[in-house]
């Protein structure tokens, strides 16, 4: 953390050095030409929301923001449940009939809730110290003493299905068990980071009930390749008999 916070602060010294020579409005004009634009110009927003949000991109891989995207137009009442708040949160308001984001830092949820509109329902469920051997726990450091099961649970609170399901916050194998359950008819989950082998096992711990197309590739801020899943529900599975799981990757 002490690195990414001495990163953050070299790369705002050079957005505030590009604003004031007049090109850091140029890179605002590439970010919303091409990829490549707008990552390069997303590298001077790291550990900044408010600059981040004006990019008006999620941070998942920039492949498969088009496709949430894309899918959300053809969805125009479409009802959005999110595992993690931030710059998405943000994004997926502008998009959606309903947000509802579940949120782990009551802090941090603050600071997004003063960013979206009213139909955007920011949650943030008690998470109590774990007692050995109980509750969900979540394997991220820093995280592991504390219960997530209000977390993982809060979406039983809600009523009704999500068009889409965005887990990209903690405890996640735990939220795709629970999501899976609340997927609308033809509706998609957005699974982030699965370049973590412990995200992997737990899609194919549900081979033969979904599918998953995943995009390695440019994700904003970061400086490496991250990757993304699309998740959908694979109609009848429990009728098929199929106990393949289809795993598509692309690169962009």
């Amino acid at each position: 953390m002490f690195f990414l916070i001495q990163y953050a602060r070299v790369m705002h010294a050079i957005r505030r050095f590009l604003s004031r020579k007049g090109l850091l409005s140029k890179l605002d004009t590439r970010a919303g030409e091409s990829d490549g634009g707008l990552w390069f110009r997303s590298l001077f927003s790291v550990l900044d929301f408010d600059d981040f949000q004006t990019l008006d991109t999620p941070w998942w891989t920039l492949a498969s923001g088009r496709k949430v995207r894309d899918f959300l137009s053809t969805t125009p009442e479409g009802r959005v449940l999110e595992w993690g708040s931030g710059a998405s949160t943000v994004w997926l308001g502008k998009r959606s009939a309903e947000v509802f984001s579940i949120e782990s830092d009551a802090n941090w949820a603050q600071m997004v809730k003063n960013s979206v509109p009213p139909h955007v329902h920011i949650l943030t469920p008690e998470i109590p110290l774990r007692q050995k051997g109980a509750g969900v726990s979540s394997r991220r450091a820093g995280f592991r003493h504390l219960d997530f099961s209000h977390y993982v649970g809060a979406i039983d609170d809600i009523p009704g299905l999500f068009d889409l399901i965005v887990i990209d916050g903690r405890a996640r194998e735990a939220c795709l068990d629970a999501a899976l359950l609340r997927l609308s008819p033809g509706g998609m989950i957005l699974f982030d980071n699965t370049n973590r082998r412990r995200y992997r096992a737990a899609l194919a711990r549900h081979r033969g009930a979904i599918s998953v197309s995943s995009d390695i590739g440019l994700t904003p801020i970061l400086m490496w390749p991250s990757r993304t899943s699309i998740v959908r529900l694979v109609p009848d599975y429990a009728a098929s008999g199929d106990v393949t799981l289809e795993a598509e990757s692309t690169r962009s």
